[in-house]
């Protein structure tokens, strides 16, 4: 399969300002002839990007206004429009299977909430109310009901609730982190990384909490996992020798191939409708 990526490039500053993190910028790279096309051309961090579910459209967080926002563009890079505003940190958007709502974290005086709106930023609601860290969200294919991490038991572990906010049950229990919760394209699973072994590995669950597998075993840390469209393989990043690569793998954990190029680090990693992409979060890494 031909991998195409689009990414978000991380061009580090000698001296970046208090109000901006590490500058990045979304570009095409595609991995049988790794060049770049660059989308966005600016001095601020652009992060986290996702396809809209017709690929239209990019949903990424920025700093770009001073502090850190949802923006939609189209998947060329014109038409940029700016979806929150405000002091909170915005971030860790999520697309509805219809286009219509964005699921996303809300931090404000050290507090996170899942929050969901509009897909033209109107009508916010807070779904979370809760003082420990609620966030990662993730809707089920149907709408009906929301995947999320939380850190309200000490440590953070997956929930799921229903997509008004009510009826949220715990999945995970353990003494380490689980977080990154993604549902599956059928609905019936989950994936996540957890730390449950000593290091974060990618795991797989019913969507009841039930038959929680290991996929990945190792030494080095993975995370970030993503449905392929058809449901049979799992996108995740892997950090290794100072930078983080991009792998696709079976659901047995088996067949796991490189799809990025050694040398950079692959942020957090979309897979496109149609199978031949991805979007994700890029920067240089080791020369």
């Amino acid at each position: 399969m031909r991998f195409v990526l689009y990414l978000a490039l991380w061009l580090v500053p000698s001296a970046p300002t208090q109000a901006q993190s590490i500058p990045s910028e979304i570009v095409v790279l595609t991995i049988s002839s790794p060049t770049f096309q660059r989308i966005t051309t600016n001095e601020f961090a652009d992060e986290e990007p996702e396809w809209s579910p017709d690929g239209t459209r990019i949903l990424f967080d920025s700093d770009r206004a001073g502090s850190n926002d949802l923006y939609l563009m189209n998947a060329d890079g014109s038409e940029l429009v700016r979806l929150t505003r405000g002091p909170a940190k915005e971030d860790h958007g999520a697309w509805s299977h219809d286009g219509r709502l964005i699921l996303y974290q809300h931090e404000e005086a050290g507090n996170t909430d899942v929050y969901v709106m509009g897909s033209d930023g109107s009508a916010r609601v807070r779904l979370t109310d809760h003082p420990a860290r609620d966030g990662w969200p993730d809707w089920s294919p149907d709408g009906s009901d929301i995947v999320f991490s939380s850190d309200r038991d000490g440590h953070r572990e997956i929930y799921l609730m229903r997509a008004d906010g009510s009826e949220q049950t715990r999945l995970t229990w353990s003494d380490k982190d689980n977080t990154d919760p993604t549902f599956s394209p059928d609905g019936a699973w989950i994936a996540f990384n957890s730390e449950r072994d000593g290091n974060s590995e990618i795991y797989i669950m019913r969507a009841d909490g039930s038959m929680q597998t290991r996929l990945t075993q190792n030494d080095v840390y993975d995370e970030r996992p993503d449905w392929s469209p058809d449901g049979q393989q799992i996108l995740f990043s892997r950090g290794q020798d100072g930078g983080t690569t991009l792998w696709v793998m079976s659901l047995n954990g088996r067949d796991a191939k490189q799809i990025s190029p050694d040398g950079y680090s692959i942020g957090r990693a979309h897979w496109s409708r149609d199978g031949l992409h991805v979007v994700s979060g890029y920067r240089p890494g080791r020369d």
